[in-house]
Formats: C-alpha cells, structure tokens, sequence
C-alpha cells in the first residue's frame, strides 16, 4: 500500500488549449519519481517539445536524476529548451533526492517551509551540470512542485490549509490561489506518510 497522497495539477495560458508544462508521477521498488517540466513559451510549439520530454522521462525515469537531466539536455537540443525539476522519493526512509535546472520550484511544508535551489539554464540550449540535493520528508510532511507559472512567494500563513488538505485540493488551490494569468501554470503536490 502506497504511503502517500499526490496529485498533478495543469492550466494552461488562459484562452489555450496547449500546453508546455508536463509532469510525470511514477511508483516503482518502494520509490516515487517525480518530474516537472516548463517549456518555454506557451501554446502547441511548447507542448510539442513537453510531450517529447515526457515520453522521454517516462523511458528514464529509473535513472540517476543528473543522468536524466542530461539526457534530456540531449534529446532536446535545438529547440527553445524547458527548466525541469525531478525528484525520487524512497518511502522506506523519507529521504528525497532532487535535481533540476532553472525555476521550477520544490518546496517542503510543515511547521516551517524548506526550499530547494537548482542550478540556473536551460535544458536544450545552455545547461551546467545538474547536481544533486538531499532533504528528509518526515510523516505529513507535504512536497509541492511548482512551474513559474505560479507566483514563488507564499507561505504557510497565506496558505494554513496545506498542512491539512489533500495532494489533490494543494495542488489545484496552489494553481487557483498562486497561479499567474499570463503563463501556463503546473504543481505537483504530494503527502508523505511513514
């Protein structure tokens, strides 16, 4: 039985049907893989790069994160190139592993807030060697995965709820409350439980 709630939440630029952020949730040998994606720009040019990327990250997803990261880099060159945040979850011990490049968002709520920092560029055009981050989930902890599409600076007291609510309610109030109107807007909002 999984020990976690989660859930992803996608809007697209307001008045579009497309859309260039993607995530990707996967369960695997007592882990969670998690992956978000921001293409740049918005619209069916940015979601085709996005379904690649995720096709690409669903072939890969058991991989060393540094190694996926590179190998999107690789498989998206000469495009207009996305940010991407990815993590692995081991249910077992708490423990997260993180790796990412550019704005994507990825935080740790409980009775405080915890943020973690990737490496600025660009997947596909320039790119400095991903590196790899470690924090520790303990029992409800919740991990939110945001796009820029969602406004950074909110914390616990503009949202007292996510300590509460389910993976499914964070994400789409995050995307509703925090969302910026003139970009596409993704969260992934996952409940840890030991």
């Amino acid at each position: 039985m999984s020990k976690l709630d989660y859930f992803l939440a996608i809007r697209p630029l307001l008045d579009h049907d497309s859309c260039g952020d993607i995530g990707i949730i996967k369960e695997f040998d007592n882990k969670v893989f998690i992956g978000l994606i921001d293409v740049l720009g918005h619209g069916k040019e940015a979601y085709k790069i996005a379904v690649i990327s995720k096709g690409f990250l669903q072939k890969n997803y058991r991989k060393d994160l540094t190694e996926i990261i590179k190998g999107l880099h690789e498989r998206i060159r000469g495009t207009r190139g996305e940010v991407v945040g990815l993590c692995i979850l081991d249910l077992s011990t708490g423990v997260l592993k993180c790796a990412g490049i550019g704005n994507i968002s990825v935080r740790r709520f409980r009775s405080t807030s915890e943020r973690v920092i990737f490496r600025s560029g660009i997947v596909g055009y320039m790119m400095p060697n991903p590196k790899e981050e470690r924090i520790v989930l303990s029992d409800g902890d919740v991990l939110v995965l945001y796009s820029d599409g969602v406004r950074d600076h909110f914390e616990l007291k503009d949202y007292p709820g996510i300590l509460r609510d389910n993976a499914r309610t964070i994400a789409k109030n995050i995307i509703r409350n925090f969302g910026k109107k003139g970009d596409d807007a993704s969260c992934i909002a996952l409940r840890y439980r030991k």
